[in-house]
């Protein structure tokens, strides 16, 4: 009465042809990324990203590779926290960069480019933002510390 589906070898071969295209889309995406602006945080991504496309596609010539490397991991325990530390790495070198978008750096070079002629009033008319986007930000940080003190993390503030 039941049948036993018969394995479809033509879906996985093309389910295969899927994430190779994926991956080879997303390796040529990151190396369009380190070509236009180079960091080292691109530069890890792409040689990290290639090195597991070519684990992942020759997976069975490396064999006695990955058995070596998962002994090793397994005697030395060194591997994991190697990882996290070059996790950390890269983590603060990413965040280490200029605050240029919240505090409209850009825009007002820009601006102070296209009119030359009026460059003291863009510049007080871009410190008057700043001052006017820190002044919200210390007044919102007032009434969260209020509420965590009385308690009332959930009320909302229209």
């Amino acid at each position: 009465m039941f049948l036993k589906p018969i394995p479809n070898t033509d879906s996985h071969q093309r389910n295969h042809a899927r994430t190779n295209g994926l991956m080879l889309t997303a390796i040529s995406v990151t190396v369009i990324d380190v070509v236009i602006n180079p960091s080292l945080v691109g530069i890890t991504t792409l040689t990290v990203s290639t090195f597991g496309m070519s684990a992942i596609f020759f997976r069975r010539e490396l064999e006695g590779l990955f058995k070596i490397i998962t002994k090793f991991s397994h005697s030395y325990k060194i591997t994991s926290s190697a990882l996290t530390l070059w996790g950390a790495f890269l983590l603060l070198e990413a965040l280490a960069s200029p605050a240029h978008g919240q505090f409209f750096q850009s825009a007002e070079t820009w601006m102070t480019a296209q009119f030359t002629g009026a460059e003291e009033a863009i510049t007080l008319s871009f410190n008057v933002l700043r001052g006017l986007f820190i002044l919200y930000l210390g007044i919102s940080l007032v009434r969260v510390i209020q509420a965590a003190r009385q308690d009332e993390d959930w009320v909302r503030f229209v």
